[in-house]
């Protein structure tokens, strides 16, 4: 093979078997254990970015046999070849290959390796960010060129524009060096320590968090086309069975004056600068007088990564509520819970590194269990198990007592006995397991207490297994695997809603569609007083659907009635097993209705009506929930038509008369999609005609 033979070539395979035999010779100790390396660091110098993706394909493939012995000798020639490739290439155009590289080397080195730990806590402080200053925009003449940016913003100008009130967004020209001065405090944290550089730090984030919520208020109501663009991407989606990430990744943003606006108008940028301003906030709280007292009992403590300072009452309040202002900022949109909690995971599970780090790395790594000490506990399990007794009945035998001559009559009664063949009853269990309980908490003995453990184990699982029949749903309340009193309650609100609950109107009078009706209103308009209207006027037609509330109830409040009230673990549940139609947080409570609940009034023969916000009737929408969505405004000009045609199948005028309202609504449950079919989509537009009004 020759020098100039092309690594697409299929000569090239010569190399690869060449590489393969020095692995082999490297690992029966006949040639240096480096040799391997140091021919493909050679080749990866004289190889193209693409030649180099095919060298790293066949490192890939061999990385556990190549770093399987001798790996002391290599690691040197790793790291620093590894290194060299990733000097070559481009993190916005190569952002793979990088991956790849990296993933490399973390799956060859240890993770206590020196070389992948930043024991003395350095910061990238080379990664300055520059940005335009006012002194620049002073004095240049208008055929100046912005060549050559400064680097940093007066400090005077910053600290003038960080005493401004915060709670007011700030105009782009305002805000800019602002914002970009904030970079700075992201790669060195440490200047935080200095008081000056601390307050002006808080003004700025401050001020660009107000920013980011007026740009986010303004950016609800998106217009027409854009939601048309966004509804039809998703069609394509669908279709093609595939779902494609948003290609938002830039390595280094662009920071000029003029991009600024179109920058911070973007959802991806505000996101990845409130991830550096949460990483932040978690490393002064990390300063926090409860913080320090819990690294206490760190015995061998790295003095590099623990510093001195600490942050006070006053401060350590503002960092707290600026990291909820940030993690609600961060929640919003139908993407944002899930992206937040991709953030939060993140980042608990680097606060376990950095307390690995503070207690000077101990090793990770623990010894494998040597072949003497396997076969030592494997003869004792054996000779523990083995009984060299003979037992009178054998493990596991029925024993024939019953079939002696003498008992023969009632031997007989015993196996048609209902006990050998009928399952026992649930409420049989309560008691035992309370006996066992007592047991637990006053023993006789030792002996006593593990005796009850073991059979309070038995009887929970087999009073699960009875309850698992007709009482599975109650299973989601049980918190503590050891305390399963839950099942033996009976479902008194259940009973009660079967009774209350009149019957089901007959199909003369229900309507052609019974899809589900979404029915929102304006502020100022009562939506369960027309609820009751309908239901009334229409007795057994409709049914209200109840939603879910993470809270307590009130003194007036019915559970099942008012809310289903459940707890955060199970709200939880429902939320990620996507059994929720809808969910959102309103003044710090969790709501949301479950499918299960709009299911049982629909196998009750009834149309569910779901009273929800505007917000949450979009959010069902977005989730392609299948219903007829109804709007209720109080005056004609209230809402803009165009931001709810779009989302509502009518919009209704509310006059003041509830009975007129409630007729006009009937009206388009009973005769509105009959009078679609009979007339034409044409009619649609003549849904406002059922409170009596006529187009000009």
């Amino acid at each position: 093979m020759k020098a100039t033979t092309s690594i697409d070539s299929p000569e090239f395979v010569k190399m690869w078997n060449l590489l393969d035999i020095l692995s082999i010779l490297s690992d029966d100790g006949q040639c240096d254990p480096a040799l391997l390396f140091w021919l493909v660091e050679e080749l990866l110098d004289s190889q193209t970015i693409a030649g180099c993706r095919k060298i790293f394909d066949y490192l890939e493939s061999r990385r556990e046999r190549i770093t399987a012995k001798h790996f002391k000798q290599k690691n040197l020639v790793i790291l620093r070849s590894c290194n060299e490739l990733l000097r070559r290439l481009s993190r916005a155009e190569d952002t793979a290959f990088c991956g790849r590289v990296f993933i490399f080397m973390f799956q060859s080195f240890p993770l206590g390796d020196r070389s992948s730990v930043n024991l003395r806590g350095e910061y990238h402080v080379e990664n300055v960010t520059v940005f335009e200053t006012a002194e620049d925009d002073d004095s240049k003449m208008e055929v100046d060129t912005n060549d050559t940016p400064k680097e940093q913003g007066d400090v005077k100008t910053g600290a003038k524009n960080g005493a401004q009130d915060s709670s007011k967004a700030l105009d782009p020209d305002t805000l800019y060096p602002l914002f970009w001065s904030l970079q700075e405090s992201f790669s060195q944290p440490l200047r935080l320590f200095d008081a000056g550089h601390f307050t002006k730090f808080k003004s700025s984030l401050e001020s660009t968090i107000s920013a980011f919520q007026a740009i986010h208020e303004d950016s609800i109501y998106s217009s027409k086309s854009m939601e048309n663009l966004k509804r039809t991407l998703k069609r394509k989606r669908d279709d093609d069975g595939t779902e494609t990430l948003p290609e938002a990744f830039n390595p280094k943003y662009l920071t000029s004056k003029d991009l600024f606006q179109l920058e911070i108008s973007d959802l991806s940028f505000r996101r990845h600068v409130l991830v550096q301003a949460l990483i932040i906030t978690d490393f002064l709280l990390s300063l926090s007088k409860e913080e320090r007292e819990k690294r206490t009992n760190i015995n061998v403590s790295n003095k590099s990564v623990i510093y001195p300072d600490q942050l006070n009452e006053e401060n350590t309040k503002w960092a707290t509520d600026m990291k909820k202002v940030i993690s609600d900022y961060l929640k919003q949109g139908s993407d944002g819970p899930y992206f937040f909690r991709m953030v939060e995971t993140v980042l608990a599970r680097d606060k376990n590194w950095v307390f690995w780090k503070m207690a000077s790395c101990p090793p990770i790594q623990r010894d494998p269990v040597s072949a003497a000490s396997f076969v030592e506990s494997k003869d004792a399990a054996q000779k523990m198990a083995t009984n060299k007794r003979l037992r009178p009945n054998p493990l596991n035998a029925v024993p024939l007592d019953f079939l002696a001559n003498e008992d023969e009559g009632s031997a007989m009664e015993e196996l048609k006995s209902a006990e050998r063949y009928q399952l026992p009853e649930l409420d049989g269990f309560k008691s035992k397991i309370a006996d066992d309980d007592f047991e637990i908490d006053m023993p006789t003995n030792n002996e006593t207490k593990a005796a009850a453990v073991a059979g309070k184990a038995s009887k929970s699982w087999r009073a699960l297994r009875i309850a698992s029949r007709f009482k599975l749903a109650s299973f989601d309340k049980i918190d503590d695997p050891k305390k399963i009193d839950i099942i033996f309650e009976d479902d008194v609100e259940g009973d009660e809603d079967e009774e209350d609950a009149e019957p089901t109107a007959s199909e003369e009078d229900m309507p052609s569609n019974r899809d589900p009706i979404i029915l929102s209103a304006s502020s100022g308009v009562a939506t369960s007083a027309l609820r009751e209207k309908l239901m009334s006027e229409h007795k057994g037609v409709f049914a209200p659907v109840v939603r879910h509330a993470v809270r307590e109830p009130a003194e007036d409040e019915v559970n099942g009635k008012t809310f289903h009230f459940v707890k955060a673990q199970e709200f939880n549940q429902l939320r990620d097993g996507d059994r929720l139609i809808e969910y959102g947080t309103r003044d710090g409570v969790d709501y949301g209705t479950s499918t299960k609940a709009v299911d049982a009034v629909v196998d009750t023969g009834k149309v569910p009506i779901v009273e929800l916000d505007l917000e949450a009737a979009q959010f069902a929408k977005d989730m392609d929930f299948s219903a007829r969505y109804i709007f209720i405004k109080s005056s004609p000009s209230d809402i803009d038509e165009e931001k709810t045609k779009d989302l509502f199948d009518t919009v209704i005028v509310d006059e003041g008369d509830a009975e007129k309202t409630a007729a006009s609504i009937s009206e388009f449950i009973f005769k509105g999609e009959a009078d679609a079919e009979t007339n034409g989509d044409a009619n649609m537009a003549d849904a406002p005609s059922a409170n009596g009004e006529e187009e000009a």
